[in-house]
């Protein structure tokens, strides 16, 4: 039996993306009270998909580092501490977004929503880019899932350990290359849901109403 899919899985890849640039432009624009309003709009349309909150506790992991240096930078350089608040906020309502819009996303899913521009020679190349670097990412993510560093390791290590790490992909560029050409010309369908792409719209309208509110 095949897994079954949730809802948010359905949505259109169109409108996954037009959800991304709504939130990239709250980000931006908004103030802490509708971050957080937003925040917690989102928090319940993964309610639809529960196991999208898994995948915002991993984000929130990775960019824990990056949070703590931004803190300790910030209160060096004497940044307002409501300003470093907000942008805290913001980073963690994009990471939510980000999750919303692609956590659930498949292969099959995003070939079927790109078909007509892929008749394109710029649609195509647009296709290919992005799947090259979701590839290639992917190779760097198992290269440090299956080489973790034991203990602490000094400035030195880490590079030598990146060094290490491109070598590795570099390596794998022609398998990467072979398997994204396979999947540009798969056949495979995969038909967006009426009630999927309606909660998009939904999500979409609502983030609207308050950026401009």
């Amino acid at each position: 039996m095949g897994k079954r899919l949730s809802v948010l899985s359905e949505q259109h890849l169109g409108l996954r993306l037009l959800i991304l640039v709504l939130a990239l432009i709250a980000a931006i624009s908004s103030s802490w009270q509708k971050i957080l309003l937003l925040i917690g709009i989102f928090l319940s349309f993964m309610l639809l998909d529960c196991s999208l909150y898994k995948q915002v506790l991993k984000g929130l992991r990775v960019t824990l580092p990056f949070f703590t240096a931004y803190w300790i930078f910030g209160t060096i350089f004497k940044v307002q501490f409501p300003l470093m608040a907000l942008f805290t906020l913001k980073v963690i309502f994009f990471i939510l977004a980000g999750v919303y819009a692609l956590g659930n996303l498949n292969l099959v899913k995003v070939l079927n929503d790109t078909r007509f521009i892929r008749k394109y020679k710029w649609g195509r190349w647009l296709v290919h880019f992005g799947l090259a670097t979701s590839f290639y990412i992917q190779a760097y993510t198992a290269y440090f899932t299956n080489h973790k560093p034991e203990g602490k390791n000094t400035i030195g290590e880490v590079i030598d350990n990146m060094f290490e790490a491109g070598t590795s992909v570099l390596q794998k560029s022609q398998e990467i290359e072979e398997k994204l050409n396979l999947s540009i010309d798969s056949d495979q369908t995969h038909s967006s849901s009426t009630v999927s792409n309606m909660i998009a719209l939904l999500l979409s309208v609502i983030m609207i109403l308050i950026i401009i509110w």
